[in-house]
């Protein structure tokens, strides 16, 4: 699925045994809808892992981080891990200072994100 506005691009699909979110753009109060229906349209597959990748986003004000941190919750609900991928240097610093950075792992690539919590021994499996 693809859904884009004129401030916001997102994205789901399957890497691994994770699905990844992506969004592209300005995540806040006035896209929050369009980013809230790509977290639940990944949740709906139940992935092993929901990985959201933030590197494309140039703004994360509150209504953007009220939605990850609702998806985050309804993941919890679902025992299904969610994790970001490689948040842009503006959405760190949103997560540093709103202290909920340590809500989240973040990893480099959405490959890395896939392999959250497995045996490091299986990898190779």
């Amino acid at each position: 699925m693809t859904s884009e506005s004129g401030e916001l691009k997102a994205s789901v699909r399957q890497v691994g045994q994770a699905v990844v979110c992506t969004f592209a753009g300005d995540l806040h109060q006035g896209t929050a809808l369009q980013a809230q229906q790509a977290l639940d349209e990944a949740l709906g597959e139940l992935p092993e892992v929901l990985a959201v990748d933030l590197s494309g986003v140039e703004l994360l004000a509150s209504g953007g981080l009220n939605a990850l941190l609702a998806a985050r919750t309804e993941a919890a609900d679902r025992t299904v891990p969610m994790v970001l991928v490689a948040p842009s240097s503006g959405a760190r610093r949103v997560l540093e200072i709103t202290d909920t950075a340590g809500l989240f792992p973040v990893y480099g690539t959405a490959e890395e994100a896939g392999r959250h919590g497995r045996d490091p021994a299986a990898r190779g499996a």
